[in-house]
């Protein structure tokens, strides 16, 4: 599957993170997440009450999902607050 990788332009080295899913809950919770594995579990960043890195399961938050963005549709989605991705010029939000 097609991922989009975003960049912290805050650090030094510039680390950059796979993105292969957002999905944006009803209460406008965000997830940037890697490929779930087998177990359901995946890592990503996550725009909530605060912006943290961390595991989810997916079956535990399928229930309130509003909307989910893979493969070309990533090219459509703004990267997380204080993120770029890494195929565009500009920071949208610096």
């Amino acid at each position: 599957m097609k991922t989009r990788n975003i960049i912290n332009p805050n650090t030094e080295a510039n680390e950059t993170f796979a993105v292969a899913q957002h999905i944006i809950l009803r209460n406008g919770w965000e997830y940037y997440l890697e490929e779930a594995d087998n177990d359901g579990v995946a890592f990503g960043f996550v725009m909530g009450l605060e912006n943290e890195w961390g595991s989810v399961y997916l079956p535990e938050i399928e229930p309130y999902i509003a909307s989910i963005a893979k493969g070309s549709m990533l090219d459509d989605i703004i990267p997380p607050y204080g993120y770029y991705w890494e195929d565009e010029c500009e920071q949208v939000n610096p």
